[in-house]
């Protein structure tokens, strides 16, 4: 059994210096949890707000977006509950002066609220991003631990939706902030001359998936789509932007489908002209939180095919600014894709509708006030260290 801890005194801000928010991360890689907190670190007005980043792997990612006030801190987790990795986290707390720890999704839940414990630190927020824990044992940790932080975010309705039926924990505990897109990232390159630069056909119709290639992301299913698209009339080309276990499988599967039509692309760093290029975005997962990549083929005005799964259904309008179709069915999305191909006014008109709709409900400016004033909210309270 652990020992109750030493606590050690409240570290007060002090007024007139910005914020110290430490976030800590399972770890830092090419994913939508890892892409949102770099935009919370890069983004918030540094008068307000600085941010540093801890992992607790090395980080893989993102190691050259810290610069000036922020820094990057990489710990080694040993073991489920590793006692020296808490110890570490709370000697850094005190070492960085930190005002907020902002944990994020299982695997740093608890170790951050006990490392802030122990540092003094007053504030301890968690956001959980999109995969829920649910083997009992952690799901009961979840729910005890999520009642006694300062603030407890999600991503999404349907996300939030989820942690009440599946955790327990009550609803008006959650607090919603939605991910958000730097709409001046995908507004610049033409259609045609990205596609020039790129070297891609200008006659065919191209859809574009990003994303890791890992089970989540059901890259299965596209390929079997894939298959089912039309042969005659305009030439299909299926562009996979991002990397991940799963090449090998894919290849094969490529292999076996005899699909000439599909290239895996491997990372790459150039998001915004890959959505310039294509005509279509299409996601398949079989799980979402709020999709970065949905929102940044909405800001490139692309008309998006998606499955109807976790905050999907409120970034995709089904039928106003792209598709939504059953989970893991690939009649249904081959069937999504030759519609839009087909109607090239209507999808186009659906890409419009989605620029707008990035615009005036999720644009990055929006997140990050939304972040900071929760920051700040908490900051200014006056709240004794709950207890264990």
């Amino acid at each position: 059994m652990m020992t109750e801890p030493t606590i050690r005194p409240v570290l007060a801000h002090t007024p007139g210096r910005p914020l110290r928010v430490l976030h800590v991360v399972p770890l830092l890689g090419h994913g939508g949890m890892e892409t949102g907190v770099m935009k919370l670190l890069t983004g918030c007005e540094p008068s307000r707000v600085v941010s540093d980043v801890c992992t607790l792997e090395p980080a893989r990612a993102f190691t050259d977006l810290f610069s000036g006030d922020s820094v990057l801190h990489e710990l080694s987790r040993r073991s489920a509950l590793d006692l020296g990795l808490v110890r570490g986290l709370a000697a850094l707390m005190r070492r960085r002066g930190v005002d907020v720890v902002h944990t994020h999704a299982w695997g740093t839940l608890v170790e951050g609220r006990i490392a802030a414990r122990l540092a003094g630190v007053r504030h301890v927020i968690h956001g959980e991003h999109g995969t829920l824990e649910t083997r009992p044992r952690n799901v009961r940790v979840q729910r005890h631990t999520w009642r006694r932080v300062d603030r407890l975010l999600a991503v999404s309705d349907e996300l939030a939706r989820r942690m009440v039926t599946v955790v327990g924990i009550e609803k008006e505990r959650i607090h919603v902030i939605p991910n958000g897109v730097d709409l001046a990232l995908f507004c610049g390159e033409s259609r045609e001359a990205a596609r020039a630069r790129l070297g891609l056909p200008l006659d065919a119709t191209i859809v574009l998936a990003l994303g890791r290639l890992v089970d989540v992301k059901n890259y299965a299913m596209l390929l079997h789509a894939a298959a089912l698209l039309p042969r005659n009339g305009r030439p299909w080309k299926i562009l996979i932007a991002g990397e991940g276990p799963l090449r090998s499988d894919l290849e094969q599967r490529m292999t076996n489908l005899a699909l000439d039509s599909v290239e895996l692309l491997g990372h790459r760093a150039d998001a915004p002209a890959l959505l310039a290029a294509c005509d279509i975005f299409a996601l398949t997962s079989h799980s979402e939180g709020m999709s970065n990549t949905i929102l940044e083929a909405m800001a490139a005005g692309r008309p998006v095919v998606a499955t109807r799964v976790g905050g999907n259904a409120e970034l995709v309008r089904d039928g106003v600014t792209g598709l939504l179709v059953t989970s893991n069915n690939a009649g249904q999305f081959a069937a999504a894709l030759s519609a839009l191909a087909n109607a090239p006014e209507r999808a186009r008109a659906m890409g419009q509708a989605g620029r707008d709709a990035a615009a005036s409900e999720f644009s990055l400016e929006r997140m990050i006030d939304r972040y900071t004033a929760v920051y700040e909210a908490v900051a200014g309270r006056s709240v004794a260290c709950a207890s264990l």
